[in-house]
């Protein structure tokens, strides 16, 4: 017989961020006062969003959404709420918040299960004024909502095998005009990497998220290296920046444009400026399988 109270649900965690310092240096009284500000501010919001408070403890507020959306609609709005409450109490205030969806029991008002753990977890990665979410969220958002949505990072959640794909939330208006300004405007902003390889060019855009590089056929990037392995090496764009992951039996080779050179091996290194990539075998003048990369604004 299935548990009644055991179903699907978004699930928010909204921390106060700092508050210890708001101790610290406001005293017991003021910081307390702000803090139950706050949390009230959040505590409406989920309210007003069709939410559901299922715990306040200490800093951080607790709610739950049996519409994705909604839940996304009430963490934007808390952030904006509580940025608002900053500016008039001037003070440095802020949240951050971490969304998950997925199933849990609810038993005595209280919830349990693996969702509100990987919901707590998106929180505690989150930064001041951000929002953390899962896959599962966004594997629910009509393609409106989804406009919000900007792939943030990978991580690894404990008991979870492999990796988990993360997003960030832009709540501000000014973030989501950023993203959809003109052709025009986009040709000033956007970073994108430049390969080359075999008299091949590849442009990896942030929104591609990885280029797999290797021997064979199912990689984005596929070269004839006689030193490179089956799938030699990954680049990512995480967290601002791409990113270069070796995961080869040989190692892979790095030169950058003021001559300096690296050595990875199960290592990862940011990628900056302009070189050249060598797989398996050092970047040298008789080596014909390099890998060139340099960014262009476009």
């Amino acid at each position: 017989m299935s548990d009644p109270g055991h179903q699907y649900y978004a699930i928010v965690f909204a921390d106060i961020v700092d508050s210890t310092r708001m101790y610290e240096s406001l005293g017991d009284r003021r910081a307390k006062q702000l803090i139950t500000d706050l949390e009230e501010v959040i505590a409406k919001v989920v309210m007003e969003t069709g939410g559901d408070v299922v715990e306040v403890v200490g800093d951080e507020v607790m709610s739950r959404y049996l519409q994705v959306s909604d839940a996304v609609e009430g963490a934007c709005l808390m952030q904006e709420r509580v940025d608002e409450y900053a500016k008039r109490s001037n003070m440095t205030l802020s949240a951050r918040i971490g969304l998950h969806y997925g199933p849990a029991i609810v038993e005595g008002g209280r919830m349990y299960g693996d969702s509100v753990n990987v919901a707590a977890r998106m929180a505690a990665i989150a930064q001041s004024q951000q929002i953390i979410t899962t896959e599962q969220v966004v594997d629910q958002l009509s393609d409106v909502q989804r406009q919000i949505v900007r792939r943030f990072d990978k991580v690894k959640i404990k008991g979870k095998q492999g990796q988990m794909v993360i997003y960030d939330l832009l709540w501000r208006k000014d973030d989501v005009t950023f993203m959809h300004t003109s052709p025009r405007t986009q040709t000033t902003l956007t970073r994108v990497l430049i390969l080359e390889y075999g008299g091949k060019r590849i442009r990896f855009l942030p929104q591609q998220g990885t280029i797999r590089i290797g021997r064979e056929s199912h990689n984005e990037l596929v070269v004839t290296a006689a030193a490179a392995s089956r799938t030699h090496a990954v680049l990512e764009y995480s967290r601002g920046k791409y990113v270069l992951s070796d995961i080869s039996t040989n190692g892979t080779y790095l030169t950058t444009q003021n001559q300096q050179s690296l050595y990875l091996r199960r290592e990862t290194v940011p990628l900056l400026g302009s070189g050249k990539i060598g797989l398996g075998e050092p970047v040298t003048k008789e080596n014909q399988q390099v890998i060139k990369y340099y960014f262009q604004e476009v």
